[in-house]
């Protein structure tokens, strides 16, 4: 019984499962070997140990999927950088090829719909404004550069803003009074 205490700090984890795998195994093989029950004792017997064996895979398994993977290699390092090289490497050749694609297509219909570039359109000259027709600026004397106290320019008038409508007020119903309903001529 001393030395099965120390059970645990002989194996590593890997050894230990697959040291209860292989229990496992042969705890199945003689399962098989045995003669079928005759009775209910020993029906129910050959099921208890079935379902044992069965709990002891379920362990297993479960051990086996929670455990980290196995440390890798030197070589198996290797081989999984350069593969990660390689998925780099395709990667971005995949999207030099599909930029390029791309910028192909755009140009082939960029030559299909090729426009003459439009006329440049002239800016229309500004209207010349004069506070009199042509006709009467003979007429009158005295308006020329002197300073009449007209706003000139409208640039630099001032224009007042707009006001907003005020919103309406709510309407009070007052508690003393019955609702007005309409009358919809119904009877």
């Amino acid at each position: 019984m001393a030395s099965d205490t120390h059970t645990a700090e002989r194996y590593t984890p890997q050894e230990r499962r697959a040291r209860l795998r292989a229990f496992a195994d042969r705890m199945l093989g003689h399962l098989e070997d045995l003669d079928p029950p005759q009775d209910a004792s020993e029906l129910e017997r050959t099921v208890r140990v079935g379902l044992m064996i069965e709990r002891l895979y379920a362990r297993v398994d479960i051990a086996e999927r929670r455990a980290p993977p196995p440390p890798l290699t030197p070589e198996q390092e290797a081989a999984e950088a350069a593969e990660a090289v390689q998925r780099r490497a395709e990667h971005h050749a995949y999207w030099v090829d599909r930029v390029n694609g791309l910028r192909l297509m755009r140009e082939a219909e960029e030559a299909k719909t090729l426009k003459p570039a439009p006329a440049p359109v002239s800016a229309p000259s500004p209207p010349v404004y004069t506070d009199w027709p042509k006709t009467c600026d003979d007429d009158f004397e005295g308006y020329g550069d002197e300073d009449d106290d007209l706003i000139d320019d409208l640039s630099d008038e001032v224009i007042a803003p707009v006001a907003k409508p005020e919103p309406p007020l709510a309407r009070v119903i007052d508690p003393q009074d019955p609702p007005q309903r309409p009358d919809y001529g119904g009877g």
